[in-house]
């Protein structure tokens, strides 16, 4: 099973890599807040949560709308992301592209309802940039580690983060700034090594 996400991929207003990887990372979790009863979750988390990050055109997130998707805007990025679905996909995430999704990078911080307000978790996303991932590897791995750090949380302490808007924050790091990073770290995603790049590779951490 995998958990299908789509980005957007508009040429008219384009949206950079920072804030796509985001976008997928809060709609990955998002799906979850909206749909907790779906009886897929408890079949996929366990073993691995496999997701497939795809691009897709402004027509193409209109149909995934129409099928149950829940969407997040980060900028001017905007991801939708449905319940785990079996393997291969049906509906319009599997005409979606994987391979090649690729956004200008802009090297700086996304946010989303950043700052949180007082007593209020917020998510913050390490992404090693010095993997070289295409945008949509990115934003799988940054999805891994944000429905990591959301399970991770008290019930009380995720619905309080879900009513203020999911405060988050993604840092594109080198990898000696994700070394620093690791003490502080809840969660840590290595890479199974599938696709792009090596095996054990520490791709994003959560805290």
């Amino acid at each position: 099973m995998i958990q299908p996400i789509a980005v957007l991929n508009d040429p008219r207003n384009p949206a950079g890599h920072e804030e796509s990887c985001l976008a997928a990372a809060l709609a990955s979790a998002a799906a979850f807040v909206a749909h907790p009863e779906d009886p897929a979750w408890g079949r996929w988390y366990p073993h691995g949560q496999g997701k497939s990050a795809r691009r897709g055109k402004p027509k193409d997130l209109r149909a995934l709308e129409a099928e149950g998707a829940t969407f997040v805007s980060v900028g001017a990025a905007l991801a939708a992301a449905l319940p785990p679905r079996d393997y291969p996909l049906t509906g319009r995430m599997r005409q979606l592209q994987v391979a090649g999704t690729e956004m200008p990078h802009a090297h700086r911080s996304a946010t989303h309802a950043w700052p949180a307000p007082q007593g209020v978790p917020a998510l913050e996303i390490g992404l090693d940039t010095s993997l070289g991932m295409s945008t949509g590897k990115a934003a799988a791995q940054s999805a891994h580690a944000a429905f990591d750090w959301v399970m991770g949380l008290e019930p009380r302490a995720r619905n309080a983060w879900v009513a203020a808007g999911q405060p988050a924050r993604l840092l594109p790091v080198d990898a000696a700034a994700m070394r620093a990073l690791l003490p502080t770290a809840s969660v840590r995603i290595h890479d199974a090594g599938h696709t792009e790049i090596a095996s054990g590779s520490l791709t994003a951490i959560a805290r």
